[in-house]
């Protein structure tokens, strides 16, 4: 039953989240986050079959590749700003990932935590394939990765600009860049949202970022190993 749903099931959900949140523009009122938790309370209490309901919904997980290659257009718009600035940009985009990748060393090694979901949750931060790519070379669970880059990527995309604003960070440049960094496709699309030039330098952090995780975090990886069976 729930094959023949799915898809109109999936965007009217979408679409009054839209226009709640166009009422109500509360920081939480996301349209990723509020339908996605509806349809696991749906599937639960109904008991429907998930793979039934990935089968019906497959169109729509078919648009994903195009929809991120879609955020190339307002990369391309802000094309020049960006090759002015694409210093330090490369700079911040670096910290970034070491911050990230750091805080997952230091948070894992004062829990009890393997080293196996320390790597699966070391590239929190990147787009879902490089993430599963990366992790799966150092050793961690592709499908954990997968679920941790989507709850990141939700929770970046509801708290982002709330906390920027916290901060004083008003700049649509400086904006873009840290929702692109810490929260990948899904805060680039919310990015997109605030403005041309937020989407423009989400876009290019994100994919900024994904590539040096995937060159950084394997040497950090080796030298956090080399250290830790010195001391």
């Amino acid at each position: 039953m729930i094959f023949y749903f799915a898809i109109p099931l999936t965007l009217l959900l979408y679409w009054l989240t839209r226009q709640l949140y166009r009422l109500k523009p509360l920081p939480f009122i996301n349209p990723v986050l509020i339908p996605m938790l509806i349809i696991m309370a749906l599937i639960s209490f109904f008991g429907w079959p998930l793979a039934e309901y990935q089968s019906g919904a497959l169109p729509i997980h078919l648009l994903l590749e195009p929809a991120v290659v879609a955020l190339a257009i307002p990369l391309y718009q802000q094309a020049s700003q960006i090759k002015a600035r694409l210093k330090p940009i490369l700079i911040c985009c670096s910290i970034s990932v070491v911050i990230s990748v750091g805080i997952t060393f230091i948070t894992c090694s004062l829990l009890p935590v393997p080293s196996q979901i320390m790597s699966s949750i070391a590239t929190r931060s990147i787009t879902t394939p490089l993430a599963m790519s990366v992790s799966t070379s150092l050793g961690g669970v592709a499908a954990i990765a997968a679920a941790i880059v989507v709850l990141v990527g939700i929770l970046g995309a509801v708290v982002g600009f709330p906390l920027l604003k916290l901060f004083g960070v008003t700049d649509p440049q400086a904006q873009g860049l840290a929702m692109g960094a810490c929260s990948h496709a899904v805060g680039t699309a919310a990015a997109a949202e605030k403005g041309t030039s937020q989407g423009a330098f989400s876009s290019l952090a994100m994919v900024a970022c994904g590539l040096l995780t995937a060159i950084l975090a394997p040497l950090m990886f080796a030298l956090y190993g080399w250290l830790t069976s010195v001391l």
